[in-house]
């Protein structure tokens, strides 16, 4: 309410040439408000490559979105956006923004450039959260959990007073390898396979149903997803063949970045 009538104000201001005493109509100032409020603001992390890429691409493309591209090295993401800026939608906006969620400075960093953003395009806040970043081998396997699981979760919780109440989402990517319930079929679906991937995708997908539980308990309309966009050839997985294609793959994190009212939990 408060950001209306704020706009409001500074629309009633403004000197237009072709209205009297420098008012805008009504219909004119409401047409203004409603196409502010429809802008969809979205984070991605871990977006230079892989689904990520191909999901901020896919987002930029439909009309009024501001998509932040975060990446740990900020020209990585500004290489990956020039190779598909000319599909970005005119109303559309894609911003990179350096981000290392092992770093909580870093994290400070992205999440004061992101509400400084939001700030100037007179937005209430950030409508989406969608924690892409990930890796699947590493020399320890601690470096594989400060990433999937720690960064992940500390990026949600620094990021989580920009969230739009009663219609924020945050988004999940993980994985079927995080199953227990698959895993512990007898015979199982299949054999161990990237241990410490999979053990922190588990762990990832019970902090979605944490999460999912506080919202509901606190009747905030933030819904929290996990979403496995199935095995896709990317950097992650070594560019392995004969699997998914990643363009493909990312299309279900579009729809639910997208969606406004959808289902919680994993």
């Amino acid at each position: 309410m408060l950001l209306v009538m704020h706009l409001s104000r500074l629309l009633l201001g403004y000197k237009s040439p072709t209205t009297n005493h420098g008012i805008i109509s009504a219909p004119i100032r409401t047409k203004r408000l409603q196409k502010m409020a429809a802008l969809r603001s979205i984070f991605v992390s871990g977006a230079n490559q892989g689904l990520g890429m191909y999901a901020v691409h896919q987002l930029a493309s439909t009309p009024d979105v501001l998509v932040f591209m975060a990446s740990r090295k900020l020209v990585a993401a500004e290489e990956a956006l020039a190779k598909f800026s000319s599909d970005v939608h005119p109303s559309s906006t894609v911003v990179p923004v350096q981000l290392d969620i092992t770093d909580p400075a870093s994290i400070q960093a992205a999440h004061d450039f992101v509400a400084e953003t939001l700030k100037e395009k007179n937005l209430p806040g950030l409508d989406v959260l969608v924690n892409s970043a990930a890796i699947m081998f590493a020399s320890e396997p601690t470096a594989i959990f400060a990433t999937n699981v720690f960064g992940t979760a500390n990026l949600k919780d620094v990021f989580y007073p920009l969230l739009t109440q009663s219609t924020g989402s945050i988004l999940n990517i993980s994985s079927s390898l995080g199953s227990n319930t698959l895993f512990s079929q007898r015979p199982a679906f299949m054999p161990p396979i990237y241990t410490y991937y999979s053990a922190s995708k588990a762990a990832l997908n019970s902090l979605t149903v944490q999460w999912a539980l506080q919202e509901e308990q606190k009747s905030s309309g933030i819904r929290v997803v996990a979403i496995c966009p199935g095995l896709n050839s990317t950097n992650l997985t070594g560019f392995m063949d004969g699997v998914g294609d990643p363009e493909e793959g990312c299309k279900v994190i579009v729809k639910e970045a997208l969606e406004r009212d959808g289902k919680n939990s994993v």
